[in-house]
């Protein structure tokens, strides 16, 4: 029995751990991005500092922008392997590991262990999930716990739910609370939508419904558990700020750009979708039309699927304020149904309809593909960086040779070579990028070599502010709380405080106040110029030492 099981067994545990591998290699290739990275590491670090493990904070102040998991789990990773980017990036890797691990279990369930392995290797490279999977932030962490309360789910519903379904789901989803708050609950609708609709009358509808909310009661239960003390430790400040700020404020009016005109930005996540599935959107099309004629496999998946990916792009289109990773729960729903349309076609299941849809996904595949691979043959001429000349255009070269492969091999009705064709195209592609075009980037990130050399010229204990600069991966880099000024008085009275301390300042802002006040006693530490990636503007930013005195 057991030799019969090998084979089957042995491909999923190579291809978790090919996919594990390759991520924390990965992230160990860049220093933090600004500025959500940045900001969880930093309260993270904090949290290791002060030995407060029960409220985040960011530059000394209350950071109610998430709860508590993620930096536990940082936190976490910081102590066994140091405060460095492969720490603060740990569990994203592992977790985008498991998500791939949970889609299999779901994708067997539903189709086979064909397609469930098939759909490992599209979630993982796809654009999306290597963002999300190589990036300190929560949403790494907080996929695997909503995917693995859907995969109990799928799991329940395709044989007999049963009470302790309920509770493994509660457990799943209110840790993901634990990590992302409402978001942790995003299953919760697409669960009792499916269990509507296979309902088999209303009194079954309302006994599974009732049971599945006991699984929010529990989430809740496993949510506020830490919120009341948390919120109780900062006088009301921490659920005040997060549930009224962060949760409700984001959902009735957009935040910080991410959004607009309701009706304008309505179809916001269609292009998210378009370009975070790169290269797998090709397959897209067919497969819809394919699992919306029963012809991907059983009809509990083409229910669940559907359901999956329609309610939370609508529930989340709702919401007025909109990023891209919002949506990354359906990826793995997109990564089966395309999975299942690559292996409906080898078994010869797709009809003539599904291979016009399919021939279609060229629609969208190769303008991405073209624009892509032009983007990166003309960067360097875009960005005047003369060492990033080869390998953006190797990449370039790349990108624009898959596409071109990829669409010859649709149009000719072979999928399945398209398919291995976009894969080994993103390992190509990934070969200069890694190689060439980040190091190179990294040469022009100003706040890493800023920070060192502060940190090389002053002890711990010198305050630091800035003046018309504010990115956080500057707290990480330096290791310190920094002060914000806001106006050139301000800046004026911190250069010639009594105390040494230092400015990091923008040189035309350094030279405007400069016209206007003579006796300003500073020391240049560094002038470092480079692009600030937050804002996508080309800066030269200066570090002085103010007033000369102790170093």
């Amino acid at each position: 029995m057991w030799k019969k099981q090998i084979p089957n067994i042995s491909p999923v545990i190579l291809t978790v751990l090919t996919i594990m591998i390759t991520y924390l290699f990965m992230i160990t290739r860049t220093t933090l991005w600004d500025r959500d990275e940045p900001r969880f590491t930093r309260a993270a670090v904090e949290m290791l500092e002060t030995g407060n493990y029960l409220v985040p904070t960011f530059n000394g102040q209350l950071w109610a922008d998430k709860p508590i998991l993620v930096y536990w789990l940082m936190s976490l990773s910081m102590k066994i392997f140091g405060t460095n980017e492969f720490a603060c990036r740990f569990f994203s890797a592992i977790g985008t590991s498991i998500s791939c691990l949970l889609t299999f279990l779901i994708g067997k369930r539903l189709f086979g262990a064909k397609e469930g392995l098939y759909a490992m290797v599209i979630l993982s490279s796809s654009i999306m999930m290597l963002a999300v999977g190589t990036m300190a932030t929560a949403d790494g962490s907080t996929l695997p716990l909503i995917l693995a309360a859907m995969t109990v789910f799928v799991y329940a519903v395709t044989s007999k739910l049963r009470y302790y379904h309920t509770i493994l789901i509660g457990i799943f989803m209110g840790l993901a609370m634990l990590a992302k708050g409402p978001i942790g609950l995003l299953p919760l609708p697409v669960m009792l939508i499916t269990l509507w609709f296979d309902r088999k009358d209303y009194p079954d509808f309302i006994k599974k419904s009732l049971t599945v909310s006991l699984a929010l009661a529990i989430a809740i239960i496993i949510f506020l558990a830490w919120a009341i003390q948390a919120n109780k430790a900062t006088d009301g400040q921490f659920l005040n700020t997060f549930i009224g700020k962060h949760v409700i404020t984001r959902a009735i009016k957009p935040m910080e750009h991410h959004g607009g005109n309701f009706l304008l930005y309505l179809p916001y996540y269609l292009p998210v979708i378009i370009g975070g599935f790169f290269p797998w959107i090709m397959f897209l099309l067919g497969a819809f039309s394919a699992l919306i004629g029963n012809r991907l496999g059983l009809k509990p998946g083409k229910k669940i699927l559907l359901v999956w990916i329609i309610s939370i792009v609508i529930i989340m289109s709702l919401a007025a304020t909109k990023l891209p990773h919002y949506i990354i729960f359906i990826w793995p729903a997109l990564a089966l149904i395309a999975a299942a349309a690559i292996t409906a076609f080898q078994k010869g299941k797709l009809n003539e309809q599904d291979l016009n849809w399919l021939r279609r996904g060229n629609w969208f595949f190769v303008p991405l593909g073209t624009l892509a691979g032009l983007g990166f043959i003309g960067a360097p001429f875009f960005l005047k960086i003369s060492a990033l000349l080869i390998p953006a255009i190797i990449c370039g070269i790349i990108l624009l040779s898959m596409t071109y492969l990829v669409t010859y091999y649709l149009y000719h009705n072979q999928p399945v070579s398209a398919a291995k064709i976009a894969f080994t195209g993103m390992i190509l592609f990934h070969i200069p990028y890694i190689l060439g075009v980040l190091p190179v980037i990294e040469d022009i990130k100003v706040t890493p070599t800023i920070a060192k050399a502060i940190n090389k010229a002053t002890t711990s204990n010198i305050s630091v502010a800035t003046y018309k600069f504010r990115e956080p991966s500057l707290n990480y880099y330096l290791g310190r709380n920094i002060k914000e000024l806001s106006d050139q008085k301000q800046v004026v009275e911190w250069i010639q405080q009594k105390e040494s301390a230092v400015l990091i300042i923008p040189i035309d802002e350094y030279e405007n106040i400069k016209q206007n006040y003579v006796d300003l006693p500073t020391e240049l530490l560094i002038s470092k110029k480079g692009l600030n990636f937050s804002k996508g503007k080309k800066i030269e930013l200066l570090a002085l030492l103010c007033n000369q005195g102790t170093k």
